[in-house]
């Protein structure tokens, strides 16, 4: 029976390259429930974290399985490529860039590729972007265009109803 205590345990380190994913099978019937979550029928544009997807996400989905905790994180990593899938495919994408720790799975990167046969899946390393810093670069050009006295937001990509000069400078 699945373990929550040594989940929990497991959960607390990183995956390092994916290799505790790789060590699992998908349990197609966890991954199908997990799919079936509302959030993945939102449209597009939408964000998310720990503060919805985490373990109290994740043990609701599991209650009462009898699976193994490698299987479990096969089986998030199979949602992480589904989705993401899913979600890019109505687009016909020629090119994926994946930044972000995702960047460093192998089993993640080798999962897109085979779900987006007609896209070529990359690092945004290709473009000469690091991808464990995009997130830093990202918030240096909102604090440059804030500084410039520029829209730091595009409202057909936000959904708000005006571009504005976001933040603010406190000295």
């Amino acid at each position: 029976m699945f373990s929550h205590y040594a989940f929990q345990q497991q959960q607390l380190c990183i995956d390092k390259q994916g290799a505790w994913a790789a060590l699992g099978q998908v349990d197609r019937a966890l991954l199908e429930g997990m799919l079936a979550d509302s959030y993945f029928a939102k449209p597009i544009v939408k964000s998310t974290g720990r503060d919805y997807f985490n373990l109290n996400w994740l043990s609701h989905h599991t209650k009462g399985l009898s699976i193994g905790p490698e299987d479990i994180q096969a089986t998030l990593c199979q949602l992480t490529v589904t989705s993401i899938a899913q979600a890019v495919l109505p687009y016909n994408p020629q090119r994926l860039l994946v930044c972000g720790g995702g960047v460093h799975n192998p089993l993640l990167m080798s999962g897109l590729a085979q779900h987006l046969p007609n896209c070529v899946v990359e690092s945004t390393m290709a473009v000469g972007l690091d991808p464990d810093l995009v997130e830093a670069v990202c918030f240096a050009w909102l604090a440059q265009r804030r500084l410039d006295g520029q829209a730091g937001n595009l409202p057909s990509v936000t959904g708000a109803h005006q571009a504005v000069v976001l933040g603010g400078i406190y000295v």
